[in-house]
């Protein structure tokens, strides 16, 4: 039995193209779909950024956004949040931040010739304001401090023995007398240069040799001042010598003035007195 041949019509060759074409299309679609399942379990889609979070840069702003926070003023600018780094020492005088309880610094004392309350010696600034004077009493007690409770340093200094004043000190003055420093009460005490009625008067004159000269001091201390320079035979009024001897209170005739010669230099015309 022979084969019948099948002849295809031009319909039935439309009809079999639609259908591959409709089958490459379904098989398309599919692998489109399988594709962004793919891409959207790798790339997660960002959220679309609203319009109020972008800020446009701009050479010359006109105005600040109004939701920027101020700064508050009472915050420290470098710590905003007001916390003590341990990292950084802060300025104590700081008007900003937190307050530091920093121990103050501590001052050196001016170092002072005091000891227990009085002085022993006296200052560059206390031998600047000195001041001339002279016992106004009759055996009066020089002491170490300014009391009685304190020990004596000098006794029975005689009136019209010229002091050098320092500083008055609860009632007692601060001074130096032939050489030595302690205490004397105020009351006993005058200022200004010793009368030449304190003590009976002898004469005598300078005694030293031809072309020298003797010093005419202003306390009984071979380093206090020099008030003048007298040379041998000069004329002499001797008021009274100091409590060891060696100087003499005296007045030069010619130009009346005052102060203390060492007394091996000057020849006194009678005996001399410490009163």
């Amino acid at each position: 039995m022979a084969k019948k041949k099948i002849k295809p019509t031009p319909a039935g060759i439309l009809f079999l193209s639609a259908i591959a074409v409709l089958i490459i299309a379904l098989i398309t679609v599919v692998i489109v779909l399988i594709s962004n399942c793919n891409k959207s379990e790798n790339n997660p889609k960002r959220p679309t950024p609203t319009a109020t979070a972008v800020v446009e840069a701009s050479a010359t702003p006109t105005s600040l956004p109004t939701d920027v926070p101020t700064a508050d003023p009472s915050l420290n600018p470098i710590n905003p949040d007001n916390t003590t780094d341990p990292g950084i020492t802060p300025d104590p005088n700081s008007t900003s931040g937190p307050i530091i309880n920093t121990p103050p610094a501590v001052e050196t004392p001016e170092p002072t010739s005091t000891t227990g309350g009085y002085y022993t010696t006296p200052t560059s600034q206390m031998k600047k304001n000195a001041k001339d004077g002279y016992v106004k009493n009759d055996k009066v007690n020089m002491r170490k401090g300014p009391g009685t409770n304190y020990d004596k340093v000098k006794s029975n200094i005689a009136k019209g023995t010229k002091l050098t004043l320092y500083i008055e000190q609860d009632g007692w003055w601060f001074v130096k007398c032939d050489s030595k420093f302690g205490y004397i009460k105020k009351d006993y005490v005058a200022q200004g240069t010793s009368p030449s009625s304190a003590t009976g008067e002898v004469t005598g004159t300078v005694n030293v040799n031809a072309g020298s000269k003797i010093a005419l001091r202003k306390s009984a201390d071979k380093d206090s001042q020099c008030i003048k320079e007298y040379t041998r035979g000069e004329a002499l009024t001797i008021y009274y010598k100091s409590d060891d001897g060696k100087w003499y209170y005296v007045k030069v005739n010619s130009d009346g003035k005052k102060g203390w010669m060492y007394a091996s230099y000057v020849k006194a015309n009678g005996k001399v007195g410490t009163k």
